[in-house]
């Protein structure tokens, strides 16, 4: 029989006490499937979905299958939680914290611990953004003169506000939609991604479920989460999809709050500090321009004939990774 490879296992939220932590799970998708079950005692959710897990005696949270390649573990966000999940994933035999550490020194065609460190975290970066950025590293550090500084590791790990969010090009940045139901979510998550991940239809408790997706925009790679609209009469199912929605708006990085003309505005309790981004749908509806909702709205686009949407993509990006912090010639503190 075929050996399964081992998947990767690392965490993308800072190592201190939080609400909730994320933590990803990488590899062939086997040694994915073969993880999760083992890990939570259920099979992974489908590609593209979502769901309430336990983490065996450990604790209870959401398991998000992004891609069939990439999961997103997201238990409560104690250190106790995080040190005994770490325990599990290597009990399981992912490749853990101490294989990225060694990684660090495994790069012997490198010329400093600058340019090792930066051909550990190419290796796993997300977005085409991060390749040109993280390959300019090595020099802007020489120009500093602070690639064989004494603790350089310990150097690189002190970011600053500008370093995290040039992290979410090599980690991927949380975005969750939220909003009424009928305000086209799902249609826009499908015109992102380009495919139908979601599926959209104008009666109302369609979307049943949360649903993510890994999605390139214009060069970053976001997780986005399309949540179900909120209504009056919901079923249990429905009920059930919301408190996973509330789950992954506890640790967004921007909310994109969208409705269509007549609908209002829905607003969920999200992460302190947060981006949010209020967006009018369905633009190409007569109505569209004299509704009450198109003067709260920062943008109106029309996911269904496209009209907009190069400008809302570039208006996410440019919120999770600002284009100044992209030219500022700094050094980034990367790993």
């Amino acid at each position: 029989m075929r050996r399964v490879r081992r998947p990767l296992w690392w965490w993308s939220t800072a190592p201190a006490p939080g609400a909730i932590a994320v933590a990803h799970v990488h590899g062939v998708p086997a040694g994915v499937d073969t993880f999760l079950h083992a890990l939570c005692g259920q099979v992974s959710p489908r590609t593209g979905g979502l769901g309430h897990r336990r983490f065996g005696a450990v604790d209870d949270g959401v398991v998000a299958r992004v891609t069939d390649r990439h999961a997103l573990v997201m238990p409560h966000g104690g250190m106790r939680i995080r040190a005994l999940l770490d325990s599990r994933a290597a009990e399981l035999g992912a490749h853990g914290a101490v294989d990225a550490e060694r990684a660090l020194h495994s790069f012997p065609e490198a010329a400093d611990a600058v340019e090792r460190a930066m051909l550990a975290v190419l290796a796993r970066a997300a977005s085409p953004l991060a390749i040109d950025l993280l390959a300019a590293q090595p020099a802007r550090w020489r120009a500093a003169g602070l690639e064989a500084a004494p603790g350089i590791e310990a150097a690189l790990a002190r970011m600053d506000a500008r370093d995290r969010r040039l992290m979410r090009t090599v980690d991927p940045a949380r975005v969750v939609v939220t909003g009424p139901a009928n305000a086209g979510k799902s249609t826009l998550l499908n015109a992102l991604a380009g495919r139908a991940v979601a599926i959209a239809h104008h009666a109302p408790g369609t979307t049943r479920d949360a649903v993510a997706a890994r999605i390139d925009l214009a060069g970053l790679v976001v997780d986005w989460f399309d949540t179900p609209g909120v209504r009056t009469g919901m079923d249990e199912i429905e009920r059930a999809a919301a408190r996973l929605a509330e789950r992954a708006l506890a640790h967004a990085d921007l909310v994109v709050e969208l409705t269509a003309p007549g609908l209002g505005w829905h607003a969920m309790a999200a992460a302190p500090g947060a981006e949010r981004l209020r967006v009018l749908n369905q633009s190409d509806r007569a109505d569209a321009s004299t509704c009450a909702e198109r003067d709260d709205a920062a943008l109106a686009v029309s996911a269904r004939t496209g009209s907009g949407m190069p400008e809302f993509v570039a208006r996410v990006r440019d919120a999770l990774v600002p284009p100044a912090d992209v030219s500022d010639p700094q050094p980034w503190r990367f790993a």
